[in-house]
Parts: structure tokens; C-alpha cells; sequence
């Protein structure tokens, strides 16, 4: 098939992902480009016009009536798509061009199912690529070694993850909290003041920026932590190198470390997971639940039932 995406060039899990499935999608023998929404520019890839155009950010309005079908991507988690005053105005105003939607996560389904047709997708990562590194590069201080490294922005940020590794701490007095991607400013000005005032600096072993290497970083940890809630996102990766992952927004059947938005839930997590060390096989788990491959043949599967 002959696949257009429409993705803007940006800094986020939306790109990376939409980028991993790109590069899967030509691995299985598809022809794609990558257009910009706002100018119609090639990104990458072909010129012409496809046989599916496939929306992730926006699509240029030349594309709009051309008869050929349009899938949308639901990378963004719908409340956050309501909070951020943007991205679910932008998500009605498109649907009534678009033939369906997709989604990556099953709790979601239901939603956006409720503004256009959804289908369910695997959410998978690039195993490729996020994988264990031989030789390993050095470990993060700490035993274990703790990371948070999404994207910080507004609530999205590690607080409760702090509190729930002072918990922690008292039981693992060698455990290290690693909080990567922070953005700097006002942000990072209000963490080490809580670092500082509390005397968390027991138990954080960095507050550092954005990290240009995330699977040399994810292979330098032993657990990674998410604070996103109800969903997940990009934290999965962790799990493709063979880390642990734990969240409150993963409640995937059958993975034994659950947990809510809450300290003490998310500090008996880590101690439980710690505690279990070795009884999980988390690459294993990503190769049968969360592989990119799988995402691909579903969604092709899905790009086809449009196709006149």
C-alpha cells in the first residue's frame, strides 16, 4: 500500500511513535511519506497521492475532499485532550472527514469511539531498537536504580513519585530516584526547592534535562516509573530493554506490578517489584504485548477495510 502521514515536526512521544510505525510499515514492504500538516511539504518519502492518508497532527486542507480515506491516529489521552484547550477541538473539527479512528489503548476506546469509529490497535514500541545493550552502560546510582523520564508539562510531573520514593527509601536505603527531561525554569527551580527543603536529596540521585540517548538511559536503570494517569504512554520502552515498568495508567491483564496514583500505592510497587527481582522476563513481556510489528500488521489490517 501507498501510506500517507500527516505528523508536524516536534519533540514528542506523538512523533517518535508515528516515526517507529513508519519505519515498520516499510519494513513490511509499504511505501510511505511523511507530510507537514500546515504546508503540505514532504518530510520524507514519496510524492503522490496515497492510498490512505494517516492523521497524527493535523492534515493540509488540499487533502481534504481528494476521495481518498483518512484514518486518525489518537495518540493523546482524551482528558488531556480536553485540559490542553486544543487538541479535542482540533480532533471534532477533523472528524467529519476522517473514515475512522485508531487507538492504542483499550480504556480509551469507548471515548473515542463515541466521537467517530474507533479500532483498537496494539500499542507497540520499535524492539529493534529498545533493547538490552551488550556490553551494559554504567548503572545509575542506586540499588535499585528508580527513573522518571517523560516529558514534564504543567501536572505531569514526578511529585508523587518523590513521595512514594521517600517511602522507599526507608525500607531501601540505597534507592536512588534518577528524574531526567526536566524542562528547566520555573519547573526545575520548584523541584530542588522541594529537593532542598525536604531533604530528598537522601534519596534523588539527579535532576537532569532532556537526555539525547533514551535507551542507553532505560538500560542504565532497573525500574521506570510513570505518574500518568488514567493512561500510559512512552514509559513501555522501558520494558523493550528488558527494565521494569510500573504506573498507574498500566493495568494491562496479567502483569504483576500495578499500582495507583498515590505514594504509598506506588512505593509497595517498587518494593514488591524489587522484592521479586528476576521472576519476570519485562523483555519477554513487550516482545508478546507490545511490539511495533504487531501494531503495524493491525493497523494495516484496519487501513484496508477503507480502501475502495
Amino acid at each position: 500500500m501507498n501510506l500517507t502521514h500527516w505528523m508536524r515536526r516536534e519533540n514528542s512521544g506523538l512523533a517518535y511513535t508515528t516515526l517507529e510505525i513508519v519505519e515498520e510499515e516499510e519494513r513490511q514492504g509499504h511505501a510511505v511519506s511523511i507530510r507537514e500538516p500546515s504546508t503540505n511539504a514532504v518530510l520524507y518519502g514519496f510524492d503522490g497521492l496515497p492510498d490512505v492518508h494517516l492523521i497524527h497532527s493535523q492534515l493540509h486542507p488540499s487533502a481534504y475532499h481528494d476521495g481518498v480515506p483518512k484514518l486518525m491516529f489518537m495518540h493523546g489521552e482524551p482528558l488531556g485532550s480536553v485540559g490542553n484547550n486544543i487538541s479535542m477541538r482540533s480532533i471534532v473539527d477533523l472528524a467529519p472527514l476522517c473514515d475512522a479512528f485508531l487507538c492504542m489503548r483499550a480504556e480509551e476506546q469507548p471515548i473515542w469511539n463515541a466521537i467517530r469509529r474507533t479500532h483498537l490497535v496494539t500499542k507497540g514500541i520499535d524492539l529493534q531498537r529498545f533493547k538490552p545493550m551488550a556490553p551494559p552502560p554504567p548503572r545509575l546510582t542506586g540499588t535499585p536504580a528508580v527513573l522518571y523520564y517523560e516529558n514534564w508539562r504543567g501536572q505531569r510531573n514526578p511529585l508523587i513519585l518523590c513521595l512514594a520514593m521517600r517511602e522507599v527509601a526507608r525500607v531501601l536505603p540505597e534507592a536512588r530516584l534518577h528524574l531526567y527531561n526536566c524542562p528547566g525554569g520555573k519547573m526545575a527551580e520548584t523541584f530542588q526547592g522541594l529537593i532542598q527543603h525536604g531533604r530528598w536529596y537522601t534519596f534523588i540521585g539527579s535532576l537532569k534535562g532532556p537526555e539525547p540517548d533514551p535507551v542507553r538511559l532505560l538500560n542504565r536503570a532497573d525500574l521506570v516509573v510513570s505518574c500518568l494517569h488514567p493512561l500510559y504512554a512512552r514509559g513501555i520502552e522501558a520494558l523493550g530493554t528488558g527494565r521494569a515498568f510500573l504506573g498507574p495508567g498500566y493495568r494491562e491483564p496479567g502483569y504483576p506490578y500495578i499500582c495507583e496514583l498515590e505514594a504509598h500505592s506506588m512505593a509497595q510497587a517498587i518494593l514488591k517489584c524489587w522484592g521479586e527481582w528476576g521472576s519476570f522476563d519485562f523483555r519477554k513481556w513487550a516482545e508478546q504485548h507490545h511490539d511495533v510489528a504487531e501494531t503495524v500488521r493491525q493497523s494495516v489490517d484496519v487501513y484496508k477495510r477503507y480502501v475502495l
